[in-house]
């Protein structure tokens, strides 16, 4: 269960410009300082108690400080870390677990209390309104902790090196996420009218690697494991469409296209092939692409013997990437972004016969009503106009 955090005070201690971390220190004698809490030494066969001292526990104490450390060590030793992640000081709303919490201090420098026997307990108590550091003497080790006041007025324990902070995921518009099955909407920041992309920002995240679900109420689920890091602190979702699925948006790309060859070679007007496209689409580019584009691959200006070329039928086309994004990569909700190359077969006017092949990427959306692909963008114009007919991509 994630339990919402209070915001990180803007006063820290001078004395320690990083205030958590978390080392064994060698203990050469067994004189403390003047002024520690010193709990009393076990036999061989006994265990020190960690009760809490219900005396002096006013608020902001030295006590109630003592008290945060010895629940905070105790939870660790007997690993019964159920409600850990309230003892840690967090920044508000802050995505963290107790199985979060359980596996950062398996790797931290107090690993080595789990399970321990304990017959001699220490805790030195610093000074301070807001912060405090605690030395933590057991048996002939010793840590360094360092604690906060909340806005409740609760000691907790800093451990900033826990967690990421303002951390956020870039999520294909229109689709619902969950992390580690939490539902995390609170975090969402929907995206504008011109956006792809919903933002989600979590002011704090474990780094712990964390598996993200993200549902498409068109293509279905997709799972991806990710590893939190101030490193990347803007991570986009590449949601894979499957293989089967990828076959059939490049068939209907490839029956889009020569459709609409043929229907500008046979002058079928703007309003008849608007079909073709998302209702959305820009009505300019689709007069540029059937009176504009399709004159320009038919007729290059170029050309020095005036040869013209007719009669072009894409005949294929095939998976492309050149990344590990993958050929076909949710777009939006219903979109998908697809990367292929294809082949395009045509002939001139002085009888010759051409084929060229190229790389290029468009958006295509699905439209549930009619049960096909439209074009939603084209990414690469040169899509319908490249009239560079040597062009050998693949």
């Amino acid at each position: 269960m994630l339990i919402p955090r209070q915001t990180v005070p803007q006063k820290r201690n001078r004395r320690k410009k990083a205030i958590i971390y978390l080392c064994s220190l060698a203990i050469a004698t067994a004189a403390f300082s003047a002024g520690c809490t010193r709990l009393s030494e076990g036999s061989e066969n006994s265990d020190v108690s960690f009760e809490a001292n219900a005396e002096n526990l006013e608020e902001g104490s030295v006590a109630k400080a003592e008290n945060c450390v010895k629940n905070f060590i105790n939870a660790i030793n007997t690993q019964n870390f159920d409600g850990i992640a309230d003892m840690i000081y967090l920044p508000e709303n802050a995505f963290v677990s107790d199985k979060n919490v359980e596996w950062y201090l398996q790797r931290s420098g107090v690993s080595d209390i789990t399970g321990v026997k304990i017959k001699n307990f220490d805790v030195e108590i610093s000074d301070g309104a807001l912060t405090k550091d605690a030395t933590v003497y057991i048996n002939k080790s010793g840590y360094q902790l360092s604690l906060a006041m909340d806005a409740d007025n609760q000691w907790k324990i800093v451990m900033n090196d826990m967690f990421v902070e303002n951390w956020s995921l870039k999520v294909p518009k229109g689709c619902t996420i969950t992390v580690d099955g939490v539902d995390v909407d609170q975090y969402k920041i929907p995206a504008t009218a011109i956006d792809v992309y919903d933002t989600y920002t979590f002011p704090a995240i474990t780094k712990q690697s964390v598996q993200v679900d993200t549902k498409s109420s068109l293509f279905g689920s997709f799972t991806q494991t990710i590893t939190p890091s101030a490193d990347s602190e803007t991570v986009p979702l590449i949601c894979k469409i499957n293989d089967a699925e990828t076959t059939n948006i490049l068939r209907q790309i490839q029956n889009v296209w020569n459709a609409l060859y043929t229907d500008y070679t046979n002058g079928v007007d703007i309003e008849s092939v608007k079909k073709y496209f998302t209702d959305d689409f820009d009505n300019s580019v689709i007069t540029d692409i059937m009176f504009n584009y399709f004159q320009a691959l038919e007729k290059p200006a170029e050309s020095e013997d005036q040869v013209s070329y007719s009669n072009f039928y894409m005949k294929e086309a095939i998976p492309w990437t050149t990344n590990n994004y993958g050929c076909a990569i949710l777009n939006t909700s219903d979109s998908v972004l697809v990367n292929f190359g294809y082949r395009l077969d045509f002939t001139s006017t002085n009888g010759g016969s051409y084929t060229l092949k190229k790389i290029s990427q468009i958006t295509m959306a699905y439209d549930s009503a009619e049960s096909t692909y439209k074009i939603k963008q084209v990414n690469d114009p040169k899509l319908f106009y490249n009239n560079d007919y040597t062009l050998n991509d693949y």
